[in-house]
């Protein structure tokens, strides 16, 4: 058997990467087949990848809690036979498929690298306009991104420094492929260098402002130091830096400055702009010093250095590239630690992120109105309590008689169980209901399918089934995917009432409060308690208008007051 690479599967046209969660198997252990080899989380579930054939498990290539794009190697499978030395010769010269699904990015089969002689031509619109050693790693990801790539194009162009704002894609839309940045590499390491290396040199006559502007602003160093060297006349490409990599300090034009008397006058050489646009270090330290990182105004430098802030880790907004006194603080407003707090910072899961992406877009496209109503509960808690005493093996919860009663509501007001789209409304006949369960780390919310034909000892059983594999996040695509309507019940933790975010493309989903015990005067003038809880109607206003929603609560109320129609 040969050497088999393990890549991050894709499962679904919509996936796009994956985190590493658990692995079964251990470097050296062999398994069967259909034995289980790593767990990944995708979305809000984890797959679990099973050997497809028998094998060995030579390396692993990810950690748990590594997120990865599809397509990228995890693991070699390999015999014993195999040495270790090959395995590793597979792993360097492996080349991951783009596994993106779109015209433009065929999947590569896996094999070393080409020759540089085979390499294809880079694009001719625009090679590379920039080295990745002159971006910071966060702002180079940042920018790459936005960019318009395929996954595995992206993750490439990080690893070898290319900024994806710079080259033209080949594909589809001018999509940017693996082939094109692996070509755009290949170009920019055949391109001379056009600039003189930052090492001491023997004295030049010292060339015009505007050239002396042009060479320092290719020179490793900090902005300030830019800026000096331009107003000392100092070409920079002459200077040794004693900073971090090479880096040229303040310090180091100062201490030039001295040995070859140049003037120290700021007026003595003139600048040929205010300053020169700086391009951000790939080294960036842990706390930038003030005259160090990319360039800002005072007011940015004092409060990135009162609050102990690396400007290297500012989006910059203003003209230039330059970091703006605003934008520290929206980066110190995005990432607030109180005074005297150390705090822990807690990354995004695989789920987090992707609940975190849904539920803005949601929010921010989404015409969301709220409509709440209080419902009288004794007579279903009635029932309920009726059949948990009738001996059932299954005990029925508050919620699974009102997933019933909003299964038989949406049957009455069926404009409110639909997916809202961009060209009109797609109502149903049945009532798939989604419910939301908390674990933790996030939320998932499994469907039960068509609630109005099942009996309330199967929903019992159904969703308790579910709320199961989902605290034990073994729920299957199809038990997450193509609800149409969604209930949020948050009464077990004593709340009263909430506003829920819809769920696109549902148009609307339904917030469940507390029961709650309540005096209410009679006909007869006498006052009585009853037992009440109070739902809000979050609608989608493309698809349902207010008096959509409130037929739809005055249905629900009807049920839930009148159980009768509920059955057993």
């Amino acid at each position: 058997m040969a050497i088999v690479p393990v890549t991050l599967p894709k499962w679904g046209l919509e996936m796009s990467e994956g985190t590493v969660t658990a692995w079964h198997l251990t470097e050296g252990a062999s398994g069967e087949q259909g034995a289980e080899l790593v767990d990944i989380e995708t979305e809000k579930i984890v797959n679990t990848l099973e050997l497809d054939k028998p094998g060995t498990l030579r390396r692993r290539l990810a950690s748990p809690g590594d997120t990865l794009p599809v397509g990228a190697l995890i693991a070699v499978l390999a015999p014993a036979s195999v040495s270790d030395a090959e395995v590793d010769a597979f792993i360097a010269g492996y080349r991951p498929v783009d596994a993106s699904f779109e015209p433009d990015a065929p999947p590569a089969p896996p094999a070393p690298e080409p020759a540089p002689a085979a390499a294809p031509p880079a694009p001719a619109a625009a090679p590379v306009a920039r080295p990745l050693q002159q971006l910071a790693p966060e702002e180079l990801a940042r920018r790459n991104e936005a960019a318009h790539a395929s996954p595995i194009a992206r993750k490439r162009a990080n690893q070898l420094g290319i900024d994806l704002s710079t080259l033209t894609g080949t594909g589809t839309g001018g999509r940017i492929s693996q082939d094109d940045v692996e070509a755009a590499a290949k170009a920019l390491a055949e391109q001379p260098a056009s600039d003189p290396a930052p090492v001491a040199e023997t004295a030049t006559p010292a060339p015009a402002p505007e050239e002396l502007a042009r060479r320092n602003e290719a020179a490793h160093a900090s902005p300030i130091a830019r800026k000096l060297a331009n107003q000392l006349g100092i070409d920079l490409s002459t200077v040794t830096g004693t900073g971090k990599g090479g880096r040229i300090s303040q310090e180091d034009v100062e201490a030039v400055a001295g040995r070859t008397g140049a003037p120290a006058a700021p007026e003595a050489v003139p600048t040929p702009s205010p300053e020169p646009a700086p391009v951000a270090q790939a080294s960036a330290q842990t706390t930038a010093p003030a005259d160090e990182g990319p360039a800002a105004g005072p007011a940015a430098r004092r409060m990135a250095r009162e609050n102990a802030l690396d400007l290297t880790r500012v989006p910059a907004s203003a003209p230039k590239g330059r970091v703006g006194k605003e934008d520290v603080q929206a980066y110190l407003l995005r990432h607030a630690v109180p005074t005297g707090q150390s705090g822990t910072f807690v990354p995004h899961s695989s789920m987090r992120r992707t609940m975190a992406a849904a539920l803005t877009r949601a929010k921010q496209s989404v015409p969301h109105f709220y409509t709440a109503m209080d419902i009288g509960m004794d007579a279903l808690l009635a029932l309920r309590g009726e059949l948990n005493g009738t001996g059932s093996t299954v005990k029925l919860s508050v919620n699974d008689v009102l997933l019933k009663a909003v299964a038989l509501a949406l049957a009455d007001v069926p404009e409110v169980n639909a997916h809202v789209g961009d060209d009109g409304v797609h109502r149903f006949p049945r009532a798939d209901i989604a419910f939301a369960v908390a674990i933790e780390g996030g939320l998932l919310t499994p469907v039960i399918r068509d609630v109005t034909a099942k009996s309330l000892a199967a929903i019992a059983a159904e969703s308790q089934a579910l709320a199961e594999k989902a605290r034990g996040r073994r729920l299957a695509a199809e038990d997450i995917k193509g609800a149409t309507f969604t209930v949020s019940n948050l009464g077990m933790f004593g709340v009263r009432s909430f506003d829920a975010i819809i769920s696109p493309p549902q148009a609307g989903i339904l917030s469940v409060g507390g029961v709650r015990r309540e005096p209410v005067e009679g006909a007869d003038g006498s006052v009585a308690f009853r037992s009440v809880t109070t739902v809000t109607l979050s609608a989608d206003h493309r698809a349902i208008d207010g008096a959509v929603a409130a037929r739809f609560l005055q249905a629900l109320r009807t049920h839930c007051e009148a159980p009768a129609a509920l059955g057993r």
